[in-house]
């Protein structure tokens, strides 16, 4: 996510392989320990910064979403059927979700009791479930689009339009449309099934598989994202869309959603997009995913999001049609993402650093090559004003979850162990990590544990001093 500037201001201009890690393990991690009521399914994961989000005793694999959405009352009418394996023996267990209206829940086709206590949705099958148990949960609900103040001073959820809508999800929207494990260590591929009226286009993650009418009028559009993703970059958007096909030069597909008439207005930017993937795979390694894109919304939400396959955007904010300073940092900001906190998603929210501070740095890096600034002179002058930061790089509060010090002063962060370990060994070990953790969620330590071993360096006094310190040292490393 690119967000508008917080304190401390930035002196720049604004801004909204060696050993492999574990080839075997390819599911994802508890983030934290978590206490006994947790661990048979009945509360959050132990995430310490939003302690009520996911659930412990399931893991989600699969999310199907049959969702219908009228534009004029903003109501959603949905059915979302989870495949889930059971970690835990489950004599109940709970789904997120805030203010939905449940019409039934039925659990391997048989109708099982359920009770509404927000934040949780808490379900009790008619027996016990045994751990690694596959099942699945049907849910069929209706919802107000509408968004939510997060406790990290953000809005998300479903936001409607005056052409239609979108989600930003970010941290914990989610489960204020859609009852979901709405927490990062939880990865799943996706089906959605979006029903709109006559002159909407629905949008989502992955690629198009249908577009029909429907009987009753409207048409339903089909996506399929295969690739694990978690809740946080789900994109579902609707209005009057032009999907805009293309591949990069190696042949990656592109696909991006305009809105109609906006072809020229946007082209320099669908133009743009490729060259920085390939600018960015010389240095990160291949792209990670199966495709990309961009998407347009047709309000200014302060900043955009790194949705996977296809980051959203304000129409706002690239109203010029011109390639600026602006527009290229949010777009290479975003495309940084698709590496850094999509392919390889944080484990727990504290973790956001893997994210924030790593898509920052590539910003850096791409406004450096298109000559907008020198990047040696930006992360000494982020330096300086991160001497005395509000929290750690490596360790924020609920409040600094989007903060300067986990971008810009987390990039900074960066900038020095690229100091310490040398350029090649630097990127070796990015690319290291994303080859090696790419559909999976990881931690610090994890991250940590990478860049000792390919760096083959003990780094334990550079993390202390520059990862998890609020007073950084005054100058980097030579």
């Amino acid at each position: 996510m690119t967000t508008e500037p917080t304190q401390p201001a930035d002196p720049t201009p604004p801004t909204d392989p060696t050993q492999p890690a574990d080839p075997a393990q390819t599911t994802d991690p508890p983030p934290d320990t978590a206490d006994d009521a947790a661990a048979n399914g009945t509360s959050g994961v132990g995430d310490s910064l939003f302690p009520d989000l996911g659930n412990p005793g399931i893991d989600v694999t699969h999310y199907d979403i049959d969702l219908a959405y009228d534009p004029a009352s903003a109501e959603i009418e949905a059915t979302v059927t989870l495949s889930i394996a059971a970690t835990a023996q489950l004599d109940e267990f709970t789904l997120d979700q805030i203010g939905l209206v449940v019409d039934a829940v039925r659990l391997d086709d048989a109708v099982v009791a359920f009770e509404l206590a927000d934040p949780e949705m808490i379900i009790t099958p008619s027996s016990p479930i045994a751990v690694g148990t596959n099942f699945t949960v049907a849910v069929t609900y209706s919802a107000d689009g509408s968004q939510s103040r997060s406790a990290a001073g953000v809005s998300s959820g479903w936001f409607p339009t005056p052409l239609g809508s979108f989600t930003l999800n970010e941290p914990d929207g989610a489960r204020t449309w859609l009852p979901s494990n709405d927490h990062p260590s939880d990865k799943a591929s996706y089906r959605f099934s979006i029903a709109v009226p006559d002159g909407y286009t629905a949008v989502a993650n992955g690629s198009l598989v249908s577009s029909e009418p429907a009987d009753e009028g409207g048409s339903v559009w089909v996506w399929e994202q295969s690739e694990p993703m978690t809740t946080y970059v789900i994109q579902v958007l609707t209005g009057p869309y032009t999907i805009v096909s293309s591949e990069t030069a190696a042949g990656l597909p592109l696909i991006s959603a305009i809105f109609d008439g906006d072809d020229a207005l946007m082209q320099p930017f669908l133009d743009v997009t490729p060259l920085q993937i390939e600018f960015f795979e010389q240095y990160f390694g291949p792209y990670p995913l199966d495709r990309y894109g961009i998407a347009m919304t047709d309000v200014y939400f302060g900043g955009a999001m790194e949705e996977q396959g296809r980051s959203l955007f304000s129409r706002e904010d690239f109203r010029s049609g011109e390639l600026g300073y602006g527009e290229e940092l949010l777009l290479s900001h975003e495309l940084g993402h698709q590496w850094f906190g999509n392919a390889v998603a944080p484990a727990r929210w504290r973790d956001i650093w893997l994210n924030e501070s790593f898509a920052s740095y590539a910003e850096w890096m791409w406004l450096d090559h298109a000559g907008y600034l020198d990047l040696e002179e930006t992360a000494a002058s982020n330096l300086e004003l991160r001497q005395d930061g509000y929290v750690a790089t490596g360790d924020p509060d609920v409040a600094g979850l989007f903060g300067y010090e986990v971008y810009e002063g987390g990039a900074v962060v960066l900038h020095a162990l690229r100091r310490t370990v040398g350029e090649d060994v630097f990127f070796e070990i990015l690319q290291t990590w994303v080859a090696n953790n790419v559909d999976t969620s990881r931690t610090t330590d994890d991250f940590i544990a990478t860049a000792e071993r390919v760096s083959t360096m003990d780094l334990t006094d550079f993390f202390a001093e520059w990862l998890e310190a609020t007073d950084l040292p005054d100058e980097f490393p030579g």
